[in-house]
Order: C-alpha cells, then sequence, then structure tokens
C-alpha cells in the first residue's frame, strides 16, 4: 500500500496536470520517479519551451530552499514550485487549504523572461 504523503502528492500533481491541460496552449505530463535522474513532478511545454513544476501539498514549507533544490534537481531556469498550504481545522480530521488556495514560485530570472515575451 503508498503511504499517505505519496498518495497525495500523486492526487496534487495530477490536478496541476488536469488543469494545465485545459489551456490550448499548454501540454504537461506527471514524471514518472526517476530516482537520481529526477527532473521535477511535473513536465510543461508551452511552445517550444519545457518547463518543470515541483510541487508540495503540506502544512510547512521553507520556499526559498525548496525553490533552489527543485533548480539544483532539474538543471533549469525553467523551473517552477507549486505550493499548496494545508492546515489542520478543529472538529476536522483532514487538512484542508490555509488562506490562498495555492501560490506559485518561480526565480526572478524565469519571472523577466517570461515578462520579456
Amino acid at each position: 500500500m503508498v503511504n499517505k504523503a505519496k498518495k497525495q502528492g500523486t492526487t496534487y500533481e495530477t490536478n496541476i496536470v488536469n488543469r494545465l491541460n485545459k489551456h490550448k496552449l499548454f501540454k504537461s505530463q506527471r514524471f514518472a520517479e526517476g530516482g537520481s535522474n529526477d527532473l521535477g513532478d511535473i513536465q510543461l511545454l508551452v511552445g517550444d519551451e519545457e518547463y518543470f513544476i515541483e510541487a508540495k501539498s503540506r502544512q510547512n514549507l521553507n520556499i526559498h530552499q525548496s525553490l533552489d533544490k527543485a533548480i539544483d534537481k532539474s538543471g533549469s531556469e525553467n523551473t517552477i514550485l507549486f505550493w499548496k498550504k494545508l492546515k489542520k481545522r478543529d472538529g476536522n480530521s483532514r487538512r484542508s487549504s490555509d488562506g490562498m488556495p495555492e501560490v506559485v514560485t518561480m526565480s526572478y530570472d524565469l519571472f523577466v523572461k517570461l515578462m520579456n515575451k
């Protein structure tokens, strides 16, 4: 049986892929677990540009370290971090979104590159 954290991660990654693929110009897919060759969780193709997405669904996250680690892992400036912050609610056994349902983070260099297109 798959552990709870892996199942939660897979569900979140699949959700991101499904939402991205609703856009005509986007083609995304989940990467298989790559071990030492792992480039990230999701590959996103927009025209001839390739982006790598790291998806995190958890209560706490050091976003600076996580983005840096994701960029190192992919070896590409075209790396984006999705974070769905979860919080345990009183009287609810499941965690749910806390505040903004999801944030998307990228490096300053990628932001400037995208704004210049």
